[in-house]
């Protein structure tokens, strides 16, 4: 007979019944299901037979008549299924030394004893065999106790997690094991965000706490944990012994659930860092005082991290105290960890005696910190309501200021562009503004700072108060002293793109102070604000009515270009006799101008002479001189901007405006020469009503004197008297007179001109008695004979006055 083959029918002194797998003693009926005894060696012979339908009441006989080679063929082939079996307790055994409960080989094999055996075919490959006892049936025991060890070891994976808690539903050693694994201290936090079965682990861990007293302890941690609840009697005593347990786990397990201080203190102190880091933060949740004096002794950044995840916000001034003391010792300053834990109450808020202490530190520490952490703790600081008025706000202004003097400038800027900048920049004080000037004469720093400036009313949360003119203030604070030519450009373009309208006017206002307190910055003050340039001027005209004052003070500071805009300005509205004052600083503005910018300056001259035209068309007789005077600087003016070159850097005019110029030069000079004209007419008209008044007194005079000699003559009838002489009469020209006609070409005679030569010879046309034409005219026969024989000469030797006197003397006269 063979050996007897390996068929698990044998633990110790007991057999397994062929039946219901369950042991029992040997050689007895079974007491649960009644079966017949079978030897142990046609244990596999009477599993096959029960696969195959035998009753159990029967198994036994059945056994008994089994032939000796079917019994053995039937054992040989249930004993190659157990040798899987066998090879799957062997990774149960090596996986149970990491587990907390013991017995998972039996319970494994139990388990797979009632599953075997199975119909498995003659030639089975090998390859089947190794994954698994059968395809059909997968092991799975050996996946559910890796997945606890790797969730023992505290770190698991999401499958490991999910496979153990599937192990919950099991109400063998893998549940209860699983209960214990997911409510240790490391792996409880993954647990919970698994959403696990609290309800379900609960009564595992009684079930724990009954079965296996050794592990109570452990049970009753995982009740607490899983039910949040105090323990009853015999599970608070089951922790209170925990505390004494030999295993460390064990006890800060027990410290955790029970808040006992002092097995956590110990725990504090362990080589296990991340034990010790939650000791830390269990005792900072509760505000332990001897955990804050420790951190305050020895404590380094892992221990103050560790307090600062647990400290609650309400925390003592103790515990700000210790925070503080380890930031001044390590790297950093834990500056974002406690701003992250400051965030919990405002500033303005907490005691004097805290703010004392963050005042303190934030002079002494967070100054050295960068730049960054250093405008965050400001803007908690500032951000509170009632804010402005703590007194310790003023040393995380101060700690800002600092920190940004330390960063090299190309980083300096982009601190700029934070908006808790924004909160330092509504603080500054004196010193602090002297920072800035310096920082905005760095490239770098320049247009972010000059940005973070103007926009500062909009960059801070709505609904908190900004000082009024802030801003403005300090845009002034930068723009004076020296090296502001550096800013002219940058703070152009911020101005170009800014659209605070909101703040517009303030801003305005403190350039627009600016300009009448500084004349010589007003150059720079237009060029930079040009976009403000329009409210500038109405603030000018506001304050000066004399628009010819407002023009003196803008067009030499203001762009070139604007000139035109400005002449029109003045002299489009002007009274006439005003005028003449208004258009003396344009010639001399036209000087200055005309040979770097000929083509606004011309067309600046252009509206001048437009306006000057008009008005002397209109007769205003005080301003021909001002025309006479314009008359005689033009052509020296059109010489200098004609003589530019038309590649000038004026980018708004395409051409000059001489034409337009000489338009209005020659209206005006037409108007004046017609002018003149009138008046030598109405010279001429006054002198001949002044000869002819002279000529009937001589009349008169010469009746009178005919009268009395008449009458003092004695009567002779016979002599006869001699008639009167008829009036003489006197004539002028009712043409126009030409400049020709009044050439004085004989100063010395009575008959100077072509006019007094011609209206003689008409007068006598028109009069018989030449001898009074004569006297009228103060000549004698003499003296007409040798004028007339001079003005004849004459007339010979220049023929367009032949010409003119022919057609003078035909023309109409009255």
């Amino acid at each position: 007979m063979h050996p007897p083959l390996e068929n698990g029918a044998r633990r110790g002194a007991q057999v397994r019944c062929p039946a219901c797998t369950r042991f029992n003693a040997p050689g007895l009926l079974c007491p649960r299901c009644d079966c017949g005894p079978v030897p142990p060696e046609r244990y596999g012979a009477a599993r096959m037979l029960v696969h195959a339908g035998v009753d159990r009441y029967a198994l036994a006989d059945r056994v008994l008549l089994l032939p000796t080679s079917m019994a053995e063929q039937l054992e040989s082939r249930y004993a190659r299924m157990w040798a899987h079996v066998r090879r799957l307790l062997v990774d149960v055994r090596r996986s149970e030394q990491a587990l907390f409960l013991q017995g998972f080989e039996e319970e494994v094999e139990d388990r797979w004893v009632q599953r075997l055996p199975w119909h498995v075919p003659e030639e089975e490959p090998a390859a089947e065999l190794e994954e698994g006892l059968h395809t059909a049936v997968p092991a799975q025991e050996p996946r559910w106790l890796a997945a606890l060890v790797d969730v023992h070891e505290g770190t698991p994976s999401h499958a490991a997690l999910d496979t153990v808690l599937t192990c919950l539903e099991d109400d063998g050693r893998f549940g209860c094991e699983a209960a214990l694994a997911l409510t240790r201290w490391r792996v409880w936090p993954h647990a919970r965000r698994a959403r696990v079965a609290a309800e379900r682990i609960a009564r595992l861990a009684r079930a724990v706490f009954a079965r296996f007293p050794e592990q109570g302890a452990r049970a009753a941690v995982a009740w607490m944990r899983a039910t949040g609840q105090a323990p009853d009697v015999d599970l608070l005593l089951a922790l209170h012994e925990g505390l004494r347990h030999p295993d460390a786990d064990v006890r800060f397990e027990c410290a955790l659930c029970l808040q006992d201080e002092d097995g956590l203190l110990a725990a504090v102190e362990s080589t296990d860092l991340a034990r010790a880091a939650e000791a830390r933060r269990a005792l900072a949740s509760r505000g332990s005082v001897r955990l804050l004096e420790r951190m305050a002794s020895r404590g380094d950044a892992d221990f103050a991290l560790d307090v600062l995840r647990r400290l609650p916000a309400q925390a003592p001034p103790e515990a700000l105290s210790a925070l503080l003391a380890v930031s001044d010792r390590v790297e950093g300053g834990l500056a974002e960890a406690l701003h992250g834990w400051a965030r919990g109450r405002p500033f303005a808020e907490l005691s004097p005696e805290e703010r004392a202490l963050w005042a303190d530190w934030a002079l002494a520490r967070l100054a050295r910190l960068s730049a960054e952490d250093a405008l965050r703790f400001l803007e908690w600081a500032a951000a509170a309501p009632g804010a402005d008025g703590v007194e310790e706000t003023r040393a995380f202004v101060s700690a800002v200021s600092e920190s940004l003097a330390r960063e090299p400038p190309s980083l300096r800027a982009t601190r700029f562009r934070d908006a808790a900048f924004s909160r330092f920049l509504t603080r500054t004080d004196e010193e602090d503004a002297l920072r800035l000037h310096l920082w905005s004469r760095e490239a770098p720093c320049t247009e972010p700072l000059l940005e973070a400036v103007l926009s500062l009313p909009s960059r801070l949360p709505w609904g908190e108060a900004l000082a009024p003119g802030q801003g403005a203030r300090l845009l002034m604070a930068l723009w004076k002293g020296e090296g502001r030519e550096r800013l002219l450009a940058p703070l152009a373009k911020v101005v170009r793109a800014w659209s605070g309208s909101s703040q517009q006017a303030v801003f305005i206002e403190a350039v627009w102070r600016r300009f009448q307190q500084h004349p010589d910055e007003r150059t720079d003050l237009l060029a930079t604000f040009m976009p403000w340039r329009a409210a500038l001027w109405e603030r000018q005209q506001a304050a000066e009515p004399d628009a010819v004052v407002c023009f003196q003070t803008w067009w030499p500071v203001e762009d070139p270009e604007q000139l035109p805009e400005r002449v029109d300005a003045l002299v489009r509205q002007s009274p006439p006799e005003d005028l003449s004052r208004r258009l003396k600083p344009v010639w001399k503005a036209a000087e200055v101008r005309g040979a770097a910018w000929p083509r606004a300056t011309s067309l600046a001259v252009s509206y001048a002479a437009a306006v000057l035209s008009e008005a002397v068309r209109q007769d205003v007789d005080a301003l021909d001189p001002e025309a006479e005077g314009f008359l005689s600087w033009f052509p020296g003016f059109r010489e200098r901007v004609a003589a530019v070159s038309p590649t000038s850097s004026e980018r708004s005019y395409s051409r000059d405006f001489l034409e337009d110029i000489e338009a209005h030069v020659r209206r005006i000079r037409e108007h004046l020469e017609r002018k003149r004209q009138r008046e030598d007419q109405a010279r001429e008209a006054e002198l001949r009503r002044m000869v002819e008044a002279s000529r009937q007194r001589d009349l008169e005079r010469q009746r009178e004197l005919m009268a009395r000699q008449v009458e003092a003559s004695p009567p002779a009838h016979d002599v006869e008297v001699a008639p009167l002489r008829t009036p003489l009469v006197l004539l002028n020209p009712r043409g126009p007179v030409q400049p020709l006609d009044l050439e004085v070409c004989f100063p010395e005679a009575r008959l100077r001109t072509l006019l007094d030569y011609t209206r003689l010879l008409k007068v006598i046309s028109e009069n018989n008695d030449v001898m009074a034409v004569f006297e009228v005219h103060g000549l004698s026969v003499a003296a007409w004979t040798s004028e007339a024989t001079a003005w004849g000469a004459l007339l010979v030797r220049r023929p367009e006055l032949a010409s003119r006197f022919g057609a003078l003397f035909q023309g109409p006269w009255g």
